[in-house]
C-alpha cells in the first residue's frame, strides 16, 4: 500500500468516525412538550409513589397506578389579556382506564400571562392486557391536546410500557461507548500512518 492509499484510508476512517459520532446525538422521539408563541403543553408520567416525572415508564405491573401530569404554561406577553375557553383533552388508549385525579377533558378561563395550570390523571392498565400465556412487553403512547377558543394550540405524549417479563440489562451505550469507538478509530488511523507514512 502506498502513501496515497494510506492517506485515503485514514481520511475514510476519520470521516466514518465523524459521521458515527455526529449521529450519536439523541433527540426525543416523543414527549418534550410542544410550544407555540402563546402556550406550552407538557405531559409526563410516573408510577404512583415515584419522586420523578419522565417521558416514559417501563415494567408496569398489573394493578399499579400510573400518574400522568399535564402542565400548561401561558407564554404570552404581560400586556396580553387573560385567555378564556381553554381546554385540554387526554386521549387515553384503550389499554388504560382512569381511576382518579383530573378528568380526561378539562376546561378553564382567566388564564393570565405567566400562569401555569397542572392536571394529574391516575390510570391503570386494563387487567385483561396481562392475561396472556406468553412472555410479552407492550408500549403504548398517551396523547393530550390543548385548545384555546376551539383552536388547536399544541400537544404532547407520554409512553407506558408493561408486560410480564423481567427487565434485562440493556447494552451500554452513550458517552462511554462513543468514546471507545472514537479512540479505536484514532488508534487505527495512527497505526496506518505509522506503518505507511515512512
Amino acid at each position: 500500500m502506498n502513501k496515497s492509499t494510506a492517506k485515503k484510508l485514514i481520511a475514510l476512517v476519520i470521516f466514518a468516525s465523524f459521521m458515527f459520532l455526529n449521529g450519536a446525538s439523541v433527540y426525543a422521539n416523543y414527549g418534550g412538550g410542544e410550544v407555540n408563541k402563546r402556550f406550552k403543553i407538557t405531559k409526563q408520567v410516573r408510577l404512583e409513589g415515584d419522586n420523578s416525572w419522565k417521558d416514559k415508564v417501563t415494567n408496569v405491573k398489573e394493578g399499579e397506578v400510573i400518574e400522568f401530569r399535564i402542565t400548561v404554561e401561558n407564554l404570552s406577553d404581560e400586556e396580553a389579556d387573560e385567555f378564556d375557553n381553554m381546554k385540554i383533552e387526554d386521549f387515553l388508549p384503550d389499554e388504560l382506564f382512569r381511576v382518579g385525579g383530573s378528568g380526561l377533558t378539562e376546561y378553564w378561563d382567566n388564564f393570565g400571562s405567566g400562569e401555569e395550570k397542572k392536571f394529574t390523571i391516575e390510570v391503570k392498565v386494563e387487567f385483561n392486557e396481562y392475561d396472556r400465556d406468553i412472555t410479552f412487553e407492550k408500549c403504548i403512547v398517551n396523547k393530550v391536546e390543548l385548545e384555546w377558543d376551539g383552536e388547536f394550540e399544541g400537544s404532547d405524549t407520554a409512553t407506558v410500557c408493561y408486560g410480564n417479563e423481567e427487565p434485562s440489562e440493556l447494552p451500554k451505550t452513550g458517552y462511554t461507548s462513543t468514546l471507545a469507538i472514537a479512540g479505536l478509530a484514532t488508534l487505527v488511523a495512527g497505526l496506518f500512518a505509522k506503518k505507511f507514512g515512512r
